[in-house]
């Protein structure tokens, strides 16, 4: 009877090891997952922040030059708002195919980090 006892204790011992062990790699798996997710945004974000910067600057430069072209600041910027313009009515008109086209791109380039991770693991 001695001997079954020990043999419990032993099976409990390791069990409460294998549990142990088992919540400190999950709660490495989760420590990597935020560090990922969180280099993902903050490179997402700088990138962001950068294009929005380059379409400002390239939007004031186009302005410049409608406006050398036509003569007139006023008319130059004025067209350049028209023409943007022109693309936002577009858009709307357009948001369900243009929210798919965004909401497919997303999944797609997340899939692909997803599966690269999945090859070098």
């Amino acid at each position: 009877m001695a001997i079954a006892n020990n043999r419990h204790e032993r099976i409990i011992v390791e069990i409460r090891e294998n549990l142990k062990l088992r919540l400190e790699l999950l709660k490495s798996q989760i420590l990597i997952l935020v560090a990922k997710v969180f280099s993902d945004v903050l490179t997402n974000l700088l990138i962001s922040v950068c294009i929005l910067l380059a379409f400002l600057f390239g939007t004031v430069t186009l302005g410049f030059f409608f406006s050398d072209l036509l003569d007139s600041y006023w008319i130059g910027f004025s067209c350049l708002t028209a023409f943007y313009i022109l693309v936002a009515l577009i858009m709307l008109s357009r948001n369900a195919f243009v929210e798919k086209l965004l909401i497919n791109f997303s999944i797609r380039r997340l899939l692909e980090k997803h599966l690269a991770n999945e090859k070098t693991q």
